[in-house]
């Protein structure tokens, strides 16, 4: 309803990314839960010799950093802008107020990826 989204745009706060940047690294504690809104991010996964092994596009209306709000965990993968990206960011309390109702969808999604464990 109309109440619901004016307390999420309320809640979301703008951050952009330069080409290359890391907006998150993995093995970092995560505080902070991202939505693009214009770009593309790379997703990439290490393997404890530290080389890469994997690299996942994601794309505006993608998100990304619920893993640690979610399973207080540390972060799982690297996540660098290819391009300008645009995002908007919640942080660990307004996650856990404005998303609640949508936790068991992102678990959900969360068993989808791949090598990943819940």
């Amino acid at each position: 309803d109309k109440w619901e989204r004016l307390t999420i745009a309320d809640a979301l706060e703008a951050v952009c990314f330069e080409d290359g940047e890391t907006v998150v690294k993995k093995g970092e504690q995560g505080e902070e839960f991202f939505i693009i809104v214009e770009g593309t991010a790379a997703v990439t996964e290490y393997k404890e010799t530290g080389n890469e092994i994997d690299e996942i596009l994601l794309e505006t209306s993608d998100y990304f950093g619920e893993i640690p709000l979610i399973l207080e965990r540390p972060r799982a993968a690297t996540v660098t802008a290819r391009g300008e990206l645009r995002c908007v960011k919640l942080d660990r309390t307004r996650f856990e107020r404005v998303l609640a109702p949508c936790l068991d969808v992102m678990k959900d999604r969360m068993k989808k990826y791949e090598g990943f464990k819940v």
